[in-house]
């Protein structure tokens, strides 16, 4: 993985971390590439990904996070703030992921497609004391957006939204996959996590 020679002596300074669709992971202080390659050079360096473990432990709790995820770190509340990335700069490659990751899906609307989520859905808890993360239920707008909301969303109330890839949903919430064909109008709902999805509206 490509790592800031600065979190080498200052682990504290860690910013945010990516992993590329080609599973490459990127670690930064906050510093991103530049077009100059001997100042890239300068600012990173290579380490495997055993060896940042042991630099930044924190870095375990996005083990199962899918490829072309991005990750800010919140040092204060010990979390991991998830956001899909936006293209590259190699236009070529960033086509030939979207055909690829296209033709493997097999559910409603595209992979790419932004959905909305309950916020704490988007955030990835790396203390002892973490809390869980489940979809309670999942909304088909007339519209055919999506919307997932937490098991931490108590009913009827009002709460805050994020937006990730419709695809990368799938990945952090596969027992979601099931309901990923509802139609526009219908809701899915659960009593707990891992009970089986029912329709209540629609």
């Amino acid at each position: 993985m490509i790592i800031s020679h600065d979190l080498i002596d200052h682990p504290d300074r860690l910013a945010f971390a990516v992993l590329g669709d080609d599973d490459d992971w990127f670690i930064s202080n906050g510093a991103e590439f530049s077009d100059d390659m001997e100042v890239n050079r300068q600012l990173f360096g290579a380490l495997s990904l055993r060896e940042a473990v042991v630099l930044l432990p924190h870095l375990a709790a996005l083990a199962d996070v899918p490829s072309g995820m991005a990750a800010d770190w919140d040092r204060p509340r010990v979390t991991w703030l998830l956001s899909s990335v936006s293209d590259s700069d190699d236009v070529d490659s960033d086509v030939a992921v979207r055909q690829a990751r296209e033709a493997a899906w097999t559910y409603s609307g595209s992979p790419m497609d932004e959905v909305q989520l309950s916020t704490a859905l988007t955030e990835i808890g790396a203390g002892p004391d973490a809390p869980f993360r489940a979809v309670r239920q999942v909304v088909r707008e007339l519209d055919g957006t999506w919307l997932f909301v937490g098991f931490e969303v108590p009913e009827a109330s009002n709460f805050e939204v994020e937006g990730l890839e419709l695809g990368h949903v799938a990945r952090l919430y596969p027992d979601v996959t099931t309901v990923l064909k509802a139609a526009p109008g219908q809701v899915f709902d659960r009593a707990e996590p891992g009970a089986v999805w029912e329709l209540v509206e629609g």
